[in-house]
């Protein structure tokens, strides 16, 4: 039996080619390790701020084959306002003592240490999984996929005091989130 459906143009067209194309694109999704429905996220991990709402944002980058970019595979900029068309690099300083890294090969092959340049003490390693880009770290006492950082600071005479930095993720086994809220001392 040929499936029939009205097309966008006012035509009705035979569904057995959009079925066949339907089920290749979930076989070639799977084939990437993904769920049907699921897509990689847009970002690798997001800062936010109590600041503003300017975002910090850092994205994987990706070579053809798929894997991470061996030369630099990770870009960090700001989106103004969280605005995705209001894009703006980060200055020397901020790249230098606030929100830049450092990237070095892993341990394993094809994955990076990523280090913040203001958290030395919490290394992210950067891989595959599922076909998708991710940084993990501890979070709450487990590995887990950081997704977003909250840094909740003061304003003061140079530098703004870190109050607390609260790390959003989740586990990779099983999706569920974890949080952790860390007090830097005194």
């Amino acid at each position: 039996m040929d499936l029939m459906y009205d097309r966008p143009d006012g035509h009705r067209a035979s569904g057995t080619r959009r079925v066949i194309i339907l089920a290749a694109s979930a076989l070639a999704v799977r084939a990437l390790g993904l769920a049907a429905g699921e897509t990689c996220s847009d970002h690798l991990l997001v800062i936010e701020r109590s600041k503003n709402s300017n975002i910090v944002v850092y994205d994987a980058r990706l070579a053809p084959s798929g894997d991470l970019e061996k030369s630099k595979p990770v870009l960090v900029y700001w989106l103004l306002n969280g605005d995705k068309s209001r894009r703006k690099e980060l200055t020397r300083l901020q790249r230098d003592y606030a929100y830049g890294m450092d990237v070095t090969p892993g341990d394993a092959p094809g994955t990076y240490k990523m280090v913040l340049k203001a958290e030395r003490d919490r290394p992210m390693t950067i891989r595959m999984l599922n076909g998708c880009p991710v940084a993990t770290t501890t979070i709450g006492g487990k590995n887990g996929i950081v997704r977003k950082l909250f840094i909740k600071s003061k304003e003061g005479s140079l530098m703004p005091k870190v109050l607390s930095v609260e790390f959003y993720g989740e586990d990779p086994d099983d999706g569920q989130p974890l949080y952790e809220k860390y007090v830097p001392p005194l």
